[in-house]
C-alpha cells in the first residue's frame, strides 16, 4: 500500500470508529491516471454508449415495455387454465392428502394447512433418543390429526374464545389426544 501510495495510485485516509473515536481500518481511494504519467492520450467518450443516454425516465420506459410484451406473450393462455392455476392449492407434499382435503374444506391457504399439521407433528414426542422413535407411527398420526381437527373444527363453531390464536388452540387438543391414546391399548395396537 505504501509504495502504490508513493506512486500517486492510491491515497489512504484514515478512518476513527463513531463510538469510541479509536483508530480502524483506512479507507482507500484509488486515484484517476494523470496524462502526464501513463503517455497516452485521454479516452474519448462514445456517444453510442449506452450509460450517457440511459436515465431513469428512459429506463422505466424500457421496463414498462418489457412488461406489455410479456402480457402480450402470454394472452392466448386459455382462461379456465389460468382460473385454475389461481385457485389452486398446493400444499407441500409432506401433509398427508387426507389431513389437508378435511383442513382444506375449512381454510384455503396451503400455509394454514401446512402449520396445522407441524401441530401434530411436533406433538408427537421422542420415546427413544438413541433410535428415534417417536410415540405414534404415521398412521397413527393422520388419525389423530383428523380426530384432532374434527374437535377443534366444532369448538369453532361454537365461537369457542381462543385466547392464544388458534394454533395454540389445536395445538392443546392434539396433545390431549395424544395423552389418552398413547396409554389406550386397542388404538396403539391396531394402527401399527
Amino acid at each position: 500500500m505504501k509504495k502504490l501510495a508513493d506512486f500517486g495510485m492510491i491515497r489512504q485516509v484514515p478512518m476513527k470508529r463513531k463510538k469510541d473515536m479509536m483508530q480502524t481500518a483506512n479507507a482507500i481511494i484509488i486515484q484517476p491516471v494523470k496524462d502526464e504519467m501513463s503517455g497516452k492520450y485521454p479516452v474519448k467518450e462514445s456517444k453510442k454508449c449506452p450509460a450517457i443516454k440511459a436515465t431513469t425516465s428512459f429506463l422505466k420506459q424500457i421496463i414498462k415495455n418489457n412488461k406489455r410484451k410479456a402480457v402480450a406473450q402470454f394472452s392466448h393462455v386459455d382462461n379456465s387454465l389460468e382460473n385454475a392455476l389461481k385457485q389452486a392449492n398446493f400444499v407441500a407434499h409432506w401433509v398427508p392428502g387426507i389431513f389437508s382435503n378435511l383442513v382444506g374444506s375449512f381454510y384455503e391457504k396451503a400455509e394454514t394447512i401446512q402449520e396445522f399439521w407441524k401441530v401434530i407433528k411436533q406433538c408427537n414426542r421422542v420415546v427413544d433418543y438413541p433410535s428415534n422413535k417417536r410415540a405414534f407411527t404415521g398412521k397413527q398420526e393422520k388419525e389423530i390429526g383428523t380426530k384432532a381437527f374434527k374437535e377443534f373444527a366444532m369448538k369453532m363453531k361454537s365461537r369457542v374464545n381462543m385466547h392464544k390464536g388458534q394454533f395454540a388452540y389445536f395445538n392443546g387438543i392434539v396433545n390431549k389426544l395424544m395423552n389418552e391414546l398413547y396409554f389406550d391399548a386397542d388404538f396403539m395396537d391396531n394402527l401399527n
